[in-house]
């Protein structure tokens, strides 16, 4: 099991370092765009849709990385105070209690809001605007579940790995 969840997590770094390129190409295509306009005058509406796709493949996809790197805000005040296994107990029960259904009912509604996308063939509202906007609500379901994933692994890592002293990771990472 442990290795199973080991493997999530790799998968889902992968993700999050595809994610981190694509900041990189989304940077270029900005300053692309910024110098077609002002100083060609020249705007394409192709490339400002693309920005956006970028731009919203690299937030959603980038959430489940996130997760796996322990990034995500958690009032802190309490929980810097717990001790490790409180933590642990703390996690578990919020991953289990919250994280798991609210990623499962996304994920669920969410495939519901991408086929009806798709089945009207949902485009870019802007004249000469990039298609196929399903694509990107298509993330969206696939975001959540690839947290469904990792939460479920954490969970497991958080029940199967015990902490040798208070030092060592919550996770066993």
């Amino acid at each position: 099991m442990k290795s199973l969840a080991k493997r999530i997590e790799s998968f889902i770094t992968a993700i999050g370092r595809l994610c981190a390129w694509s900041i990189a190409a989304l940077l270029v295509a900005i300053v692309a765009q910024v110098l077609l306009r002002y100083a060609f005058g020249k705007s394409f509406t192709l490339l400002e849709d693309s920005l956006w796709y970028l731009f919203s493949m690299t937030l959603i996809l980038g959430l489940s990385y996130t997760m796996t790197s322990d990034g995500h805000v958690r009032v802190d005040f309490l929980y810097q105070n717990y001790s490790p296994k409180t933590k642990r107990i703390v996690d578990l029960i919020g991953i289990l209690l919250f994280l798991v259904p609210l990623y499962a009912f996304l994920a669920w509604h969410g495939w519901e809001y991408t086929a009806k996308s798709f089945a009207i063939g949902e485009r870019s509202p802007n004249p000469g605007g990039m298609p196929w906007l399903w694509l990107i609500k298509g993330l969206l379901p696939l975001s959540c579940l690839l947290l469904l994933l990792e939460s479920l692994a954490r969970a497991c890592l958080i029940l199967i790995d015990r902490p040798s002293s208070p030092s060592d990771s919550v996770y066993g990472s």
